[in-house]
C-alpha cells in the first residue's frame, strides 16, 4: 500500500466554541500527544492540516509544528482555528512564522456580525475572529483563509462571507456540516434549504471560476460536488480516505477519515508503516469502499481531484467557457 500524502491532525479536543454542528468540546480531558511523538507521522504526506478542538489551546502548538514539519519538510501546512483566543494565537504564530514561513491558517467565520456569534455558541466570536485575521496579517501570514460551515441557519450569509473574504483578500472554502460520532461527535445534522444552498454555492463556484487561479478553479469544482452530495447522497469521485490521505486523533489513534469510525490502531504502539499496512487498515479500507456516509471535505476530496484530472480539468474548461458565454448556473 502507497504511503499517504494527505492528513487531518487534531492535536486537542479541547475547545473555546460552542458550535451548533460539533460537539467537540464535551470530550472528556485526554491524554494528548506530546510534540515528540507527533515524529510518528509518515514522512510521504505533501499537505498537513493541523486542527482540533482549538488547537491554539496548546501552549506546545509550535514544538508539535516543527515536529510535524521537520518530519515532512516538503509539506503545505495549515492551522485551522476559530480565531477566539487572540492573544495566545498572535503569540504562537510569533513563533511559528520562524518555523515555516509559508505556514497557512484557516479562520472559521460562518456569518456576519451576530449570525456567526449563534453559530459559533459565543458572543464576540465574530469580532474575534476578525481581530485574529487582521493580526496575522500584519505578522505576515501570506497563506491566510476564511474557513465557512454551512448550517441550516446560516446558508444565506455564505455569499456575504465570500464577499469578505475578497475584501480582505483572503482564500475561501467552504463546507457543509455532517455527522461524525468519531470527531464532531453529532448525529442527525440535516440541510432542508437545498434551494437556498444551491443559489449560494452557485454564486460562490461562478466567482471562483471567473479566476485563472488554479485553487480556486478547483474549489469552484469542489462546491459543485458539495452540493451534488448534500442533494442526492452521490459523490462526484471516489473516496480515498485510507489510501491517499487519514486522520489522526489527539491520543494517536488511526483512521481513514474522522467520518468512519473504525480505527487502523494507535501510532504510540505500533509504527506508523505496521499501522498502515496492517490487516485491519486493510478491513478498514473495505469499509470505505462500501461507505454511503454524506461527506465531501477538502482534505479527502483534494486527493481524489488530483487522481482525476482529466475529468476535473474537463468540467473546469467546460464551465468556464459557459460562463463567458452567459451561462449563470453551474450548479
Amino acid at each position: 500500500m502507497n504511503f499517504p500524502v494527505d492528513a487531518l491532525l487534531a492535536v486537542t479536543y479541547r475547545c473555546n466554541a460552542r458550535c451548533v454542528m460539533c460537539n467537540i468540546w464535551q470530550t472528556p480531558m485526554q491524554d494528548d500527544l506530546s510534540p515528540a511523538e507527533w515524529a510518528n507521522i509518515p514522512a510521504s504526506l505533501k499537505d498537513i492540516n493541523i486542527s482540533g478542538g482549538e488547537p491554539f489551546l496548546r501552549d506546545d502548538l509550535p514544538e508539535i509544528v516543527s515536529v510535524v514539519k521537520g518530519k515532512c519538510p516538503g509539506a503545505k501546512l495549515i492551522i485551522s482555528t476559530n480565531g477566539i483566543a487572540v492573544k495566545r494565537i498572535e503569540r504562537s504564530m510569533e513563533r511559528i512564522i520562524h518555523i515555516d514561513p509559508r505556514i497557512g491558517v484557516g479562520i472559521s467565520i460562518d456569518g456576519i456580525g451576530e449570525v456567526h456569534d449563534r453559530t459559533r455558541g459565543l458572543k464576540g466570536a465574530y469580532e474575534k475572529a476578525i481581530q485574529t485575521l487582521q493580526l496575522l496579517k500584519k505578522l505576515g501570514i501570506k497563506n491566510l483563509r476564511i474557513a465557512f460551515t454551512a448550517v441550516e441557519d446560516n446558508i444565506d450569509q455564505m455569499k456575504d462571507v465570500y464577499d469578505l473574504s475578497r475584501r480582505l483578500e483572503v482564500e475561501f472554502s467552504c463546507v457543509v456540516a455532517h455527522d461524525s460520532d468519531v470527531y464532531f461527535k453529532t448525529s442527525g445534522l440535516r440541510l432542508n434549504s437545498l434551494g437556498c444552498l444551491k443559489e449560494q454555492l452557485n454564486l460562490v463556484a461562478v466567482s471562483e471560476l471567473k479566476t485563472f487561479v488554479p485553487k480556486r478553479l478547483l474549489r469552484s469544482y469542489f462546491y459543485s460536488g458539495l452540493y451534488g452530495l448534500v442533494e442526492n447522497g452521490k459523490r462526484v469521485l471516489p473516496c480515498l480516505a485510507g489510501e491517499a490521505s487519514f486522520f489522526l486523533d489527539p491520543t494517536g489513534e488511526l483512521y481513514a477519515c474522522n467520518v468512519l469510525n473504525s480505527s487502523m490502531g494507535n501510532i504510540r504502539g505500533e509504527p506508523f508503516a505496521k499501522l498502515w499496512n496492517s490487516q485491519k487498515a486493510a478491513q478498514v479500507r473495505e469499509k470505505v469502499a462500501n461507505c454511503r456516509k454524506p461527506c465531501w471535505m477538502m482534505c479527502s476530496a483534494r486527493s481524489s481531484i488530483k487522481k482525476h484530472p482529466a475529468r476535473v480539468g474537463l468540467w473546469i474548461l467546460k464551465n468556464k467557457t459557459g460562463i463567458y458565454l452567459g451561462k449563470r448556473s453551474i450548479i
